[in-house]
């Protein structure tokens, strides 16, 4: 036997998003690992990784389409296209932000200067339009150095100039070449930061209504004594608007087969080497209408490893292959597989 905690949650509607998906943004039929447990570890407050193993499986009724307005930021900054704004926190591209100034055409305007645009924000305006002077005045004098430091080194080549005439010249350059990308920096760099193009474009989401979610979690025990104790605190699972309702939270005991299972009510993530290594012990079923319900392989995220350096990390996921299923038969004893029995009902447990 295997100790466990068993969720038993509903949502009106949700969208676990596949992260390939952009124009037209697709579901998951069910919540991905990484979803759950970032929902989890945020309900109990965790800033550090806690190792779980989860089993999901749940039901919806229907699919629907649902029509948006996505802002799209493009990744630099546009005089000639798109809205210009400007963003409150020039580190975070989200919806707080004050619109400068509207392009009227696809291409061919300028915010600098003035053409085929609406204005919004005037003094917004004069302040963008203040950085781009200050950036050609900058552009200047970097010339300027440019130059002189190449002529200054013609005269060391022609001997116009002695070796300790060169080391000063040349100290002094370099001192005023870093006083100039410190004032680029602070005068230029850090407030244009703040300004960015963006479009806004009709895209759709798939959502799922009437969910129905049964998930079970295996780990340490003081990790599932956080999670039952904290379990009120998951307000969604997908979107921030897809809330939870809590049915039940309750801790479990997991056995091994003793008898044959069928299920046929709920789908669930069952790992592909489950079904690739036990094609006796494990079947896919027939349908009522005589069609082999194989189920949609999926590669869901479970965890990550933040790789690289400090400043740029990226996170490498961990990724499952699992046959998203609804329609199978447990013939015998297969490891990895365990069940979790409740009143009248049982429930399959692929724990990954």
């Amino acid at each position: 036997m295997m100790k466990a905690i068993r969720l038993h949650l509903k949502q009106n509607s949700a969208n676990y998003r596949r992260e390939e998906t952009v124009n037209c943004r697709m579901t998951y039929p069910l919540p991905p690992y990484s979803t759950v447990i970032g929902a989890l570890h945020k309900a109990c407050g965790y800033t550090e990784y806690h190792p779980m193993q989860l089993s999901i499986q749940g039901k919806y009724s229907s699919m629907i389409q649902k029509l948006f307005k996505e802002d799209c930021f493009l990744n630099s900054l546009q005089d000639d296209r798109g809205i210009l704004v400007k963003l409150k926190n020039a580190d975070m591209l989200s919806s707080a932000y004050q619109v400068v100034a509207t392009a009227q055409k696809s291409q061919g305007n300028s915010f600098d200067k003035g053409i085929t645009i609406n204005v919004v924000d005037n003094n917004l305006l004069n302040e963008y339009r203040f950085l781009n002077r200050t950036r050609k005045r900058i552009e200047l004098h970097k010339k300027s150095i440019k130059e002189k430091k190449n002529n200054l080194k013609i005269l060391k080549e022609n001997g116009d100039i002695s070796e300790e005439e060169f080391k000063n010249l040349s100290h002094k350059l370099k001192i005023l070449e870093k006083a100039y990308k410190q004032y680029e920096e602070q005068k230029y760099n850090i407030p244009k930061s703040f300004f960015k193009t963006l479009t806004k474009a009709p895209k759709w989401y798939e959502i799922l209504c009437d969910v129905e979610l049964i998930i079970h979690i295996v780990s340490d025990d003081n990790t599932m004594n956080d999670i039952l104790d904290n379990i009120y605190n998951l307000t969604s699972i997908g979107r921030a608007e897809d809330f939870v309702q809590v049915i039940d939270a309750c801790q479990v005991e997991l056995t091994e087969y003793e008898t044959a299972y069928t299920n046929e009510s709920f789908i669930a993530y069952v790992p592909c080497e489950i079904v690739e290594n036990n094609n006796k012990k494990f079947s896919l079923m027939n349908s009522s209408d005589g069609i082999l319900k194989n189920g949609t392989r999926y590669f869901i995220n479970k965890d990550y490893k933040l790789m690289g350096k400090p400043g740029g990390y990226k996170r490498i996921f961990n990724k499952i292959s699992v046959l998203c299923t609804g329609r199978f038969r447990v013939k015998s004893k297969i490891d990895g597989v365990l069940f979790d029995k409740y009143n009248d009902s049982v429930y399959p447990v692929f724990l990954v």
